[in-house]
Parts: C-alpha cells; structure tokens; sequence
C-alpha cells in the first residue's frame, strides 16, 4: 500500500500547514471508514488513496513513488 506523510506532500508542491490538514483530513476519513488505527495522534502517515479522496485528484504514483524514495535516501 503506498502511503504518504505531510512531508512528502511538501515535496509535491502543497505548503506545510495545508499538508497537515490534508494529513488530518485523510485520517479522519480512514477513521470513519472503521480504521480506528488511525486515531493515534503519533500517526503521520496515510493511505495514497485517502489523500487522493480528500484532494478530488488521482495523484501521479510514479511521482509520489520517486519523491517518497527520494526523501528515504536522502540522509539529513
């Protein structure tokens, strides 16, 4: 499952305080779907779909694919 976290929208072009509530708002649509894990506050990390369902967009995976290993191998 390929799965983004506010930093890799970042990456994508959204700014910081719009990617965490992007972040918030895919969570809460997983939490509403029964996915109680996602009710952790410590989880920063969702579902390429959820975020694709609270955009209305279908994000290029490969994109995401490269800018999410891009920001692994990248050392900070």
């Amino acid at each position: 499952m390929l799965t983004l976290t506010k930093k890799d929208l970042i990456e994508l072009g959204y700014g910081p305080t719009h990617s965490a509530k992007i972040i918030k708002e895919a969570k809460n649509l997983m939490i509403a779907k029964g996915h109680t894990y996602y009710l952790s506050r410590k989880l920063d990390r969702v579902p390429c779909e959820a975020v694709e369902k609270v955009l209305g967009i279908k994000l290029n995976n490969q994109n995401t694919m490269s800018n999410m290993h891009s920001s692994v191998n990248r050392k900070e």
